[in-house]
């Protein structure tokens, strides 16, 4: 038997996410009997910027923690995920010491 889904419009997400997660512009759903909360499907941001790009290698010490490169680039561990989608990584396993990375200008402090 599937799944009951239904749309909520009238909780406000920030109650589950803070403002920089990658789901903040997302619709809340529930499921089942139960009104278990998801959120709907995250699509990938696109990035055009070309300009004002800052390239990093990471160290040993960063290796397997864009949260602790967001907090140098950013002043918050909150966006590594931004920095990780920008390099179109997809595992934190794979954010290892002597990848060259981009961080985007427009999450400079």
């Amino acid at each position: 038997m599937a799944n009951y889904i239904e749309p909520n419009n009238n909780v406000s997400i920030s109650r589950f996410v803070t403002s920089s997660s990658r789901y903040k512009k997302s619709k809340l759903i529930y499921y089942t009997e139960n009104k278990y909360v998801t959120f709907t499907t995250y699509k990938k941001e696109n990035y055009d910027e070309k300009e004002n790009i800052r390239y990093t290698v990471i160290t040993k010490n960063y290796e397997y923690r864009p949260d602790m490169v967001s907090q140098e680039a950013y002043g918050v561990p909150d966006f590594w995920w931004r920095i990780m989608e920008f390099n179109d990584i997809k595992d934190v396993f794979n954010f290892k010491s002597g990848l060259n990375i981009a961080i985007p200008s427009q999450f400079f402090r």
